[in-house]
């Protein structure tokens, strides 16, 4: 084969992939520019006071962030079903953190889904012991969880000490919660 047309096909192919995925990801955005640049939704900040929430497990029973107020350090993950990374993180992560013998009792795990997805469909994704909950639009806003997974930490008294948008490592996790609970 001729040099040149090698050369050639490469480009078209590097061209009509980055077109593709361009286009591809802009059509599966969750939001538009707009909304995006919306600065007139509250968002939650390190160091402010978390927004409460009311929200429903997967066996039905609903509570709210102020229920753990002064007792327990939230983990909160948000994820959503279809999400391999949010998977492989409750997996190899969360469950290994919730199964360790360091970690404090007063500390709790709730991984909950970015909108209103299917009960069981969760359920049935369940990693480990820790509440899997049904979360909204409006609570992954609030705290600016865009992305899967998004990890928020929350202190005793109901300030956010930590948020990170993608995965961490068990030891990371650790640290930052340890943080939160000094």
């Amino acid at each position: 084969m001729d040099v040149k047309y090698i050369v050639a096909l490469v480009l078209v192919a590097g061209l009509v992939g980055g077109v593709s995925n361009n286009y591809i990801g802009d059509y599966f955005s969750n939001s538009s520019d707009e909304e995006k640049n919306n600065d007139d939704t509250e968002q939650a900040e390190f160091g402010t006071q978390a927004p409460d929430f009311t929200i429903t497990d997967v066996d039905g029973n609903d509570f709210n962030l102020s229920d753990f107020e002064g007792e327990k350090v939230i983990v909160l993950e948000f994820m959503n079903t279809g999400c391999g990374t949010c998977h492989d993180f409750e997996k190899n992560i969360l469950k290994n953190y919730y199964n360790n013998t360091t970690m404090p009792a007063d500390v709790e795990i709730i991984s909950v889904t970015q909108g209103n997805e299917d009960r069981d469909k969760v359920a049935d994704r369940a990693q480990g012991n820790w509440i899997y909950a049904i979360g909204s639009d409006e609570m992954t806003t609030a705290f600016e969880a865009e992305r899967s997974p998004t990890v928020v930490i929350i202190d005793k008294e109901g300030f956010i000490s930590f948020s990170k948008q993608g995965t961490m490592s068990e030891e990371d996790l650790e640290k930052e919660v340890n943080s939160a609970l000094a």
